[in-house]
């Protein structure tokens, strides 16, 4: 995306006219004052996740607001006539949209990634749950994508498929999957917002199955995914499943699913909190048709 192409202390600058007391930018990446300027002198030592913070923060300030400027209308991506049964073209995008969807949650390599899902065995130097965190995710794809596309079987969006979907993304990794969270739930930095109560879940859920179980424009695919994030029914792989629902509703459309990954992580992450705290999903949108299309 655009906002990977500049550079760091560009970023920081334009961060600054906006944040215009230091204070307020160190408050907002969670850093302190020195390692702002630290960072402006030598923008190597920025490390990984601060980059990301940043990205996130610049997001937020300047292509958010840019993208939801008007409401627009976009037109959906349809599912390509050569990919479906064909495994030379579908497996590199199934493993792609796999690897994508875990890698903005837990920053695994590509390269375990591929151990895990290619593994007979658990590799050496890799936890189990670490595994069963990628195999079980690049499977629980692929049985979407063989029962909608190869076998020409919709899936139905029903709170049972939903925690279906769930216990197949964290079997091995957590012991309530396939069971909504008894607990509270929080969305990591995101101030000022809360999930669903946890008694509240099973209505709010049943909600959102009978208004999204048949979304196919792009503009209700983005409201339909900010608003089961901000339900948050289990008490983790949300990320995940929300993804691989959308995917699933792409794929009863006959369109192309949106690939998340590092790339646009920092958008999604922006455009997310966005449609959540606003109620305006232009931006997320946007970002769909956009990574469909990649």
């Amino acid at each position: 995306m655009e906002y990977n192409k500049i550079g760091y202390v560009e970023k920081l600058r334009a961060l600054q006219g906006v944040l215009s007391m230091s204070t307020k930018l160190s408050e907002a990446l969670g850093v302190s004052r020195t390692s702002l300027v630290n960072w402006l002198d030598k923008p190597s030592s920025i490390s990984a996740d601060n980059r990301f913070n940043i990205d996130v923060l610049y997001c937020k300030h300047f292509v958010v607001p840019e993208w939801g400027k008007q409401k627009q209308s976009f037109e959906p991506v349809l599912l390509p006539d050569h990919m479906p049964n064909n495994h030379k073209v579908f497996m590199p995008f199934l493993r792609r949209l796999s690897y994508g969807t875990i890698e903005i949650e837990t920053g695994i390599s590509q390269d375990d990634f591929d151990k895990a899902v290619d593994a007979k065995k658990l590799p050496k130097n890799m936890t189990v749950e670490a595994f069963h965190e990628a195999f079980n995710t690049f499977v629980t794809l692929q049985k979407l994508w063989q029962g909608i596309v190869e076998r020409g079987e919709s899936f139905v969006v029903s709170e049972d498929n939903i925690k279906v979907l769930h216990d197949g993304f964290m079997r091995g990794v957590h012991q309530d999957a396939g069971f909504y969270s008894q607990k509270r739930r929080v969305m990591g930095q995101l101030e000022g917002f809360e999930t669903t109560w946890p008694e509240d879940i099973p209505e709010e859920m049943n909600r959102w199955v009978y208004k999204y179980k048949n979304a196919e424009k792009v503009e209700d695919l983005a409201e339909s995914h900010a608003h089961f994030m901000a339900i948050h029914p289990f008490g983790d792989g949300n990320g995940r499943v929300g993804r691989a629902l959308l995917m699933a509703q792409c794929l009863n459309g006959g369109l192309m699913p949106p690939v998340f990954n590092a790339a646009n992580r920092a958008m999604y992450y922006a455009s997310m909190e966005y449609a959540m705290v606003h109620g305006r999903h232009t931006p997320l949108a946007r970002l769909i048709y956009e990574a469909s299309q990649s």
